[in-house]
């Protein structure tokens, strides 16, 4: 039932990784906040930016995932 990540159209397969690094980057500086000379409430939004765009473009991923699922001959 699963589809291999090969037989997926190239710009869900890019949206995937997209959204994984943005989650990356917001969870790699919420980590080292106290290291960065930033002020600390402009970082924080940073954060959250990049991790809301991370579970949004992975939700529209799972949906554009289930859409062009490839068809089982005899199957309705």
């Amino acid at each position: 039932m699963c589809i291999p990540n090969r037989d997926l159209d190239p710009k869900t397969r890019r949206m995937r990784v997209i959204a994984n690094v943005c989650l990356l980057i917001g969870l790699l500086l919420w980590n080292f906040r106290s290291n960065v000379p930033v002020a600390k409430t402009w970082l924080d939004g940073l954060c959250g930016l990049l991790m809301g765009f991370s579970i949004g473009a992975n939700l529209l991923w799972l949906r554009r995932t289930r859409r062009c699922r490839a068809t089982e001959t005899g199957s309705l």
